[in-house]
């Protein structure tokens, strides 16, 4: 059946760069576009036609956690490592905890995730260090099995992981630090990745790939990680690493390895187009790192690796990428991720919009397209992926329909302007997902979102209790987040 949108406007891709279409369509057959125009030559069994919508391709979040980030709501400190004890594992405590949340509330918890996600706008969600429903190795298989049956009924396509490591920090009781090493935690980590990805590649119809995700530089041996990158590369899966995220883990690479984290993941051959980093930021030439300013920049270019920028968690820091247009501009594809909550990737391109151009020191650059083109072609593009992030003939019907009649938008006289400067996920009104509509009118089609929000409170209120039971230093969940300073 071809159905055609008609549009006030319409991103269409000319093969190098989004133009705006004015009154503009987009048809499609079943999963596949078929024109992107101002008229369509044919006739279409469908046709929906709004002129306040703003057609786009589906949005890609390219570094997500599948998994309500349930401190997002209190904290105005930071990430920070507030948390860190009572969610990775205390002195003398068991390596891996029992999961905090019952199945049940597993599922829910990745529900809510994903609903928020594909509400904004995401089409294509990766999750990168394996959600907070199989965050935990030895977690059973239905477990496994339950998020992808999620993924498969919301209608998104995913990307999935199963995360590892071989080594996890600590917090003593006398609030130091330390790191504890397993080589064989590692390898079995990857182990059960690999049958993650056998079991579930290419679940739903193909919605569904899976993804290696050795969780981060800092706590992967290079043994781990060449043992992960001859498994990928056999099974021919995409890479995500988190990679240069910390001031400190420059410091602990530099103390172990002798180099920056860029620069360790280029000694030991963990570089590449099949590797995409996840934040990036704490690279040579930071203000954080010094040394020479390009060279990380060129390792990452010259090796053809992505980077995933999510701007949010680090502006929440007093952090920032130093800038978003020197990687550009050293031809590093760049995509835009939602690593916490509220996962609003309209929202997250307006903050990597205004943080590139703070760090850039001009008003001239990041422009409007420039993020806009980093949410779709460049996440797409950094997944290998010609078909997604783009409207063009032979592309995949992934698209969102962003309502910019509200008063809060204003006149509109470029439509990607109007977007990132003024809209957020609650302005998208339908998104489609291999043709098919899984929003409508705002609304997830397949999930019960009044019933996930009550949800939401019972799950919070639990990760709550357990943080304070299993803070080293015996702190309330009010202490630890500084709420008896603000309340």
């Amino acid at each position: 059946m071809i159905t055609l949108i008609k549009a006030g406007w319409v991103a269409a891709w000319d093969g190098a760069h989004h133009r705006v279409i004015r009154n503009g369509e987009v048809a499609f057959d079943g999963d596949s576009i078929l024109y992107v125009g101002a008229q369509c030559p044919f006739a279409a069994d469908e046709v929906v036609e709004d002129p306040n919508w703003f057609v786009c391709p589906g949005f890609i979040n390219l570094h997500g956690h599948i998994g309500l980030d349930v401190m997002a709501s209190v904290l105005d400190v930071g990430r920070g490592d507030r948390f860190a004890p009572s969610l990775d594992f205390v002195e003398r405590a068991p390596l891996f905890l029992e999961p905090s949340l019952s199945p049940t509330a597993q599922q829910q918890n990745a529900e809510i995730s994903l609903v928020q996600m594909v509400k904004s706008g995401a089409t294509t969600i990766v999750d990168a260090a394996g959600s907070g429903t199989i965050w935990w190795l030895g977690n059973p298989p239905e477990d496994e099995a339950m998020l992808v049956e999620t993924v498969g009924r919301i209608g998104a396509r995913a990307y999935l992981s199963l995360s590892y490591r071989s080594g996890r920090s600590y917090q003593k009781a006398d609030g130091s630090r330390d790191w504890h090493w397993d080589e064989d935690m590692g390898m079995a980590g990857l182990s059960e990745a690999m049958r993650f990805a056998q079991e579930f590649h290419g679940a739903h119809d193909g919605r569904v790939q899976v993804m290696l995700c050795p969780h981060a530089v800092d706590n992967c041996s290079p043994d781990l990680l060449s043992a992960t990158r001859n498994e990928a590369r056999q099974a021919g899966l995409l890479i995500q690493i988190h990679t240069a995220q910390y001031a400190h883990e420059v410091d602990l690479i530099r103390q172990r390895y002798g180099d920056t984290p860029v620069g360790h993941l280029h000694n030991i051959g963990f570089l590449g187009p099949d590797i995409i980093l996840g934040h990036c930021i704490f690279i040579s030439g930071h203000p954080s790192v010094g040394g020479d300013s390009e060279r990380d920049l060129r390792l990452i270019a010259d090796a053809g690796s992505s980077v995933a920028h999510s701007p949010l968690p680090f502006a929440r820091s007093g952090d920032a990428l130093y800038s978003l247009p020197r990687y550009l501009d050293h031809g590093i594809t760049v995509g835009i991720g939602c690593d916490i909550w509220p996962a609003d990737i309209i929202s997250e391109m307006k903050l990597a919009w205004f943080l590139g151009k703070h760090t850039n020191r001009t008003a001239e650059r990041p422009t409007c397209l420039e993020v806009f083109t980093a949410a779709t072609v460049g996440s797409a593009n950094a997944l290998g992926r010609s078909d997604l992030g783009r409207l063009a003939p032979g592309a995949k019907a992934d698209i969102v329909c962003v309502d910019l009649s509200g008063f809060h938008v204003g006149p509109v006289i470029d439509p990607i302007r109007s977007l990132v400067a003024f809209c957020t996920g609650r302005d998208v009104a339908r998104v489609y997902v291999d043709g098919k509509v899984i929003v409508d009118e705002g609304k997830v089609l397949n999930a019960d979102e009044e019933a996930l929000r009550r949800a939401a409170h019972e799950i919070q209120n639990t990760l709550y209790k357990v943080a304070a039971q299993r803070d080293p230093l015996g702190r309330t969940v009010d202490s630890i987040l500084q709420l008896e300073k603000t309340t």
